[in-house]
């Protein structure tokens, strides 16, 4: 497989001298505190411009004028492409408010010691890079420097160092974005051992060695115990903020926060107020929802190489991205402190779930029922796959019959009438914004974790759909196909990239139980491996064997050959 498959993150072999000599190369030399900046290089015929690309004004400031403001676990291609990019269109709209809310990494990760040296490298900038186009030779571009970065720490380095920055009363967000599988890691023996020093006011006991497992937290590991220092100082909690795409996300963070502090007791920790800390947790520590959208493909080894001749600057890192954005946000913070997000897109809400069920079905579902059809079709690209016929009815079927009719249904949108209106209207924007040429987003990257996404987004609406009486023949093909990619997968050799580890392909081993085995794995596909989901396995077994027979757009035909409602039928039938 390819390096620009993989992107950039996945390149083990990353050369760090090329990391150096390229900002040396591209970057200002600025005076001390200021930020340096990107430097345009020279085309041939001695101008910086290049055709269609635009450089958006840049933050100049004083760096030691700004302070953290929130923590973030998880810093990759996406909370660099959003949730940084939102602060940094802050900073420049109202820099005097916003320059306490920077934002300071904390990796968890073997992997994060590479994006922490390339920020560090690069004074803690970045560019965004957005594309729009349908061909090559008309892309719009438009290139951002992001300096929203206060700075980065890795926990193992320093796990007490890290806490104790967590703590720090000027940090009032810990933000993640971490995938839906980092809400299912357990705690460790050294967690535990952090979160009872903490409780105890013995984080720096030197007296008593650390536990050699503390010097690897976990995500929530380290949150727990920076939380347990802030209750055992009296001093008011953070607000816990997860940008992940998760149904229900600030519930999420807080059932994981709530059984984390739970497990103590069961570890046998020794604090005479864990009672009162995991009421604290459940009562005085905020968990907004939040609904986060903006396309980013994994960087290549071909958009870093190309930066010079296409763009006329050099950069190491870049994020690659669509340039449309949306963040909605649940009014739930502690002592109401946060940022002025609304001053910059964003919107801020008493309720997100309306606006989170419309993007994770409309926009996550179709995604992923999307990426196996379209590999098993021969496509690389998600704008091949979207613009390829068959695949192309699929979606709409499942978008508009399958997925729309879960919607209308569902409580949380019986008050959201604008939502419902135009819900149409964003399932078109959101095939639309696949058709995007120049993100080049990777079908590859979208299948990886599809049993952590199907479990997580995908399921609910089936048996919402079935409930209803519906066939859900579409998401019967989904899942067929992306049965029939893992048994290839396997049968070629290729490593799948799945959360769920071996078992996810077990069945598709040699001796295995095959697909029938697959869809009675109860930790995926939950209620459907019961009698209530017999019809629509069989659905799925038919559609694996014609795949294997005829191929995937004989069976997407097959999908597609039954009777639908319309949407204007759906909307009167909800009301």
């Amino acid at each position: 497989m390819s390096l620009a498959t993989h992107g950039l993150r996945a390149s083990l072999g990353f050369p760090r001298i090329a990391v150096r000599r390229a900002v040396r190369r591209t970057r200002h030399r600025a005076p001390p505190g200021i930020r340096a900046e990107i430097t345009r290089i020279p085309a041939p015929d001695g101008t910086t411009d290049r055709k269609g690309v635009t450089f958006k004004e840049r933050v100049v400031f004083d760096r030691a004028a700004t302070t953290t403001g929130i923590m973030h676990v998880g810093v990759g291609g996406f909370h660099r492409s959003h949730q940084l990019c939102y602060l940094n269109d802050l900073l420049k709209h109202d820099f005097e408010n916003a320059k306490k809310w920077c934002y300071t990494g904390i990796g968890v990760m073997p992997g994060d010691v590479k994006m922490r040296d390339y920020l560090r490298d690069n004074d803690w900038s970045y560019p965004i890079i957005s594309r729009a186009g349908a061909e090559v030779s008309s892309f719009d571009v438009q290139v951002e420097e992001v300096v929203a970065m206060h700075d980065m720490v890795l926990a193992w380095e320093d796990p007490i160092g890290t806490i104790e920055r967590m703590a720090s009363p000027d940090v009032k967000i810990i933000s993640l974005t971490i995938t839906e599988f980092g809400y299912r890691v357990p705690l460790t023996k050294g967690d535990f051992s952090l979160i009872e020093r903490c409780l105890n006011c013995q984080l720096r006991d030197e007296d008593e060695p650390l536990h050699p497992e503390s010097k690897n937290p976990t995500t929530f590991g380290l949150i727990c115990a920076a939380a347990a220092v802030r209750f055992a100082n009296g001093t008011r909690p953070f607000t816990i903020m997860s940008c992940d795409n998760l149904p229900h996300n600030g519930e999420v963070c807080k059932r994981r926060m709530t059984s984390a502090a739970e497990e103590l007791g069961c570890a046998g920790l020794c604090a005479a107020s864990l009672d009162e800390f995991v009421v604290w947790l459940q009562t005085q520590v905020k968990y907004p929802s939040t609904m986060v959208d903006r396309i980013t493909p994994a960087t290549s080894w071909e958009d870093i190489a190309t930066l010079p001749s296409q763009l006329g600057f050099e950069d190491a890192w870049p994020v690659m991205c669509e340039p449309y954005k949306h963040w909605v946000i649940e009014d739930n913070f502690v002592d109401n402190e946060r940022p002025a997000w609304e001053a910059t897109g964003a919107v801020v809400v008493a309720d997100v779930i309306p606006h989170e069920l419309m993007k994770v079905r409309l926009l996550n579902v179709t995604h992923s029922a999307m990426c196996y059809a379209g590999i098993l079709a021969g496509c690389t690209h998600v704008h091949e796959a979207v613009t390829h016929q068959k695949i192309r009815a699929l979606l709409t079927q499942i978008q508009i019959n399958e997925i729309a009719p879960t919607l209308l249904k569902h409580g949380a949108m019986i008050d959201s009438p604008i939502l419902l209106n135009g819900m149409e209207t964003y399932a078109g924007t959101v095939l639309a914004r696949f058709e995007n040429v120049a993100v080049k987003d990777q079908l590859d990257r979208i299948a990886a974790d599809g049993s952590e996404k199907f479990r997580v987004q995908g399921r609910d609406v089936v048996v919402e759909g079935l409930t209803q009486g519906l066939k859900m023949r579409g998401f019967a093909m989904y899942v067929a196909s992306w049965a029939w990619f893992l048994q290839r997968e396997v049968s070629e050799g290729n490593e799948v990239r799945d959360a769920g580890g071996a078992a996810v392909t077990a069945c598709f081993q040699n001796g295995g139980s095959g697909v029938v085995g697959f869809l009675g794995m109860e930790e995926i596909f939950g209620p459907l491996v019961g009698e209530f989901g017999d019809e629509w396995r069989n659905e799925i077994v038919g559609f694996y064997n014609t795949i294997n027979e005829e191929g995937v757009g004989v069976a997407i035909d097959d999908a597609l050959n039954e009777n639908v409602y319309q949407q204007e039928e759906l909307v009167a039938a909800a009301r």
